[in-house]
């Protein structure tokens, strides 16, 4: 009769041991990462807003140099009032005249949406830029026309976050 005397392996006990010590060392990984992850989401934003804010100086700077002409301003997403020097382009707008880099399919409702309004001061005829935009999670509204940090940048499902137009204001 032969016997089995060197058996290899690992035992159901020692097997359940691993699994318990990964799941919790998986648990700890995860709740250390997400912070950081969350926060990485919201400085991208603030840079995207930023470019929106670069690509709409640009358009801006075009207009006046005459290389974007009434024809290419026409339809929607852009308003101006001359008299005032208020301007203001939809994220749309400055996607097709080809000066911000977004894909078509990532605008509209649920996606990216927004406008830059461009003003001008009095006494400087300085130009000011303000964005209101959002994304499918993070919203920005930088109404005081400063800088677009990730400070500002909120969350698109927190009550009161400009859950309405986004579409260039008239006035």
């Amino acid at each position: 009769m032969n016997t089995i005397k060197n058996k290899k392996g690992f035992t159901l006990i020692e097997l359940l041991a691993v699994i318990v010590v990964l799941a919790i060392v998986m648990v700890l990984a995860t709740t250390t990462v997400l912070p950081y992850m969350a926060d990485a989401r919201k400085k991208t934003f603030a840079v995207e807003a930023s470019e929106a804010i670069n690509a709409a100086s640009e358009a801006m700077t075009l207009k006046l140099l005459g290389s974007i002409t009434s024809d290419d301003l026409s339809g929607e997403g852009y308003t101006a009032d001359e008299e005032s020097g208020t301007y203001c382009f939809t994220l749309k707008k400055l996607v097709d005249l080809g000066i911000w880099q977004k894909d078509q399919k990532d605008l509209g409702e649920d996606k990216y949406e927004g406008y830059v309004q461009v003003l001008t001061s009095s006494p400087t005829k300085a130009y000011v830029y303000k964005i209101k935009m959002h994304n499918e999670s993070l919203y920005v509204d930088n109404g005081d026309g400063g800088k677009v940090e990730d400070d500002k940048v909120e969350d698109w499902s927190k009550e009161g976050n400009g859950k309405g137009t986004f579409t260039c204001p008239t006035s």
